[in-house]
């Protein structure tokens, strides 16, 4: 059995705890009739805790992205939910502060961008999932595809130790947006719908639809027509109506 050096114990050890908060965080239970301010409350301080997780592995353009995406929620709570621990919400938006401060004095140029990705991811993944709860598939799938795509792409250009910390969060965004993909195409409509979220995004950001992580070619057998004689949109309709 081979052993690993304290250093490389401990960085293993930090990388599983930021996956296992950034799970936690988006996996929080949005049930309705929950306390809106308490659940901003918490989401806020997982992330601080994964930000904080990825800094002492001297992941700082990951924990930067972190810091700010919770220092945006602590801000919200101040603002929506003013009488909620306001001295307490006061302390971490001013501890965030320091720590935004401090990541961005440690940054290298590099991450400066990895940054700014990854908190896109964060926030994508966090609307697309919130969407998934409240049973809006539509909405959940639009962003979790723009959310899996941001990632795929930051991982591409990313170092080694970014891609090995950020391999569970790979993991959970896969995992959701295939669920609400699957999700979506039982409502009416779903596989046209399903496509041209598809179509809209890989539009946006100038690539094929089948270089998406999320795309699944129509299977000829499921609709009857073959995808390679005929628009993708036709056969995505003709599979909403073989399945009503």
């Amino acid at each position: 059995m081979k052993l690993l050096r304290p250093r490389k114990w401990l960085r293993r050890i930090g990388c599983v705890a930021a996956s296992m908060a950034f799970a936690l965080f988006m996996t929080l239970p949005q049930a309705r009739g929950s306390d809106p301010a308490a659940d901003r409350w918490l989401h806020a301080y997982v992330l601080v805790q994964a930000g904080q997780e990825l800094a002492d592995q001297d992941l700082w353009g990951l924990a930067m992205a972190n810091y700010m995406a919770a220092l945006k929620q602590f801000e919200s709570l101040a603002e929506e939910f003013p009488s909620y621990q306001p001295r307490l919400v006061s302390y971490r938006r001013d501890d965030l502060k320091d720590r935004v401060r401090e990541a961005g004095e440690k940054m290298t140029g590099a991450e400066h961008d990895l940054a700014m990705d990854y908190e896109d991811v964060i926030e994508k993944t966090r609307v697309g999932t919130k969407s998934r709860y409240d049973l809006d598939y539509q909405t959940s799938y639009q962003y979790l595809v723009r959310a899996q795509w941001l990632l795929s792409d930051l991982l591409e250009r990313a170092p080694e130790k970014v891609v090995t910390a950020l391999t569970k969060q790979r993991s959970f965004i896969d995992e959701m947006t295939e669920a609400s993909r699957d999700s979506l195409t039982k409502e009416p409509g779903g596989y046209l719908k399903v496509h041209d979220i598809e179509k809209d995004f890989a539009l946006s950001v100038s690539i094929a639809m089948s270089d998406l992580p999320s795309y699944r070619p129509v299977e000829p057998s499921a609709s009857g027509m073959s995808s390679e004689l005929f628009p993708d949109s036709l056969v995505a309709q003709v599979r909403d109506l073989w399945y009503q």
